[in-house]
């Protein structure tokens, strides 16, 4: 999967959540920070995957970012491990649903939260080391697009 905008890949997480009854109790989250400062979200589904959301809190109660559904390298069970280093951290993220306007996509839960995901970033796949950056480009457009770039003053 390509860089989507926050509320397609939320869309997308949401359906693999309610399509996996079983398995919905081993989905994981782990919230850290880039270089830049910038979020890294990771979510983890047993049967579903991992998906990289980077984003920048425009206000308390939104974020801008975007995601993609990153492939690793390693096993299950070992990005699970990783998925639960670093402090427990209850988290909320709201989206506007991709295609209708009279909804909204709610995830929450308790997650983990680490200084920086590197740990998990360096599990994944060759092929997949340039979404980061891909994410962090778009990112850095919509910030210029929102004017979140501007000075105060």
């Amino acid at each position: 999967m390509a860089v989507c905008s926050l509320a397609e890949i939320m869309e997308e997480m949401r359906r693999r959540y309610q399509r996996d009854k079983r398995g919905q109790r081993g989905w994981r989250m782990l919230a850290g920070t880039d270089e830049r400062g910038y979020s890294d979200l990771f979510f983890y589904g047993p049967k579903a995957g991992l998906w990289q959301i980077k984003g920048e809190l425009r206000s308390p109660y939104e974020l801008v970012g975007a995601g993609a559904k990153v492939v690793a390298r390693r096993v299950n069970d070992e990005i699970r491990g990783l998925m639960e280093q670093g402090q427990p951290m209850p988290f909320g993220l709201l989206s506007p649903h991709p295609e209708r306007r009279d909804c909204v996509i709610i995830a929450t839960g308790i997650g983990r939260y680490s200084e920086s995901a590197m740990c998990l970033k360096e599990a994944l796949s060759r092929k997949e080391c340039g979404v980061d950056a891909e994410l962090r480009k778009k990112l850095e457009r919509l910030r210029r697009e929102l004017g979140l770039d501007v000075p105060y003053g």
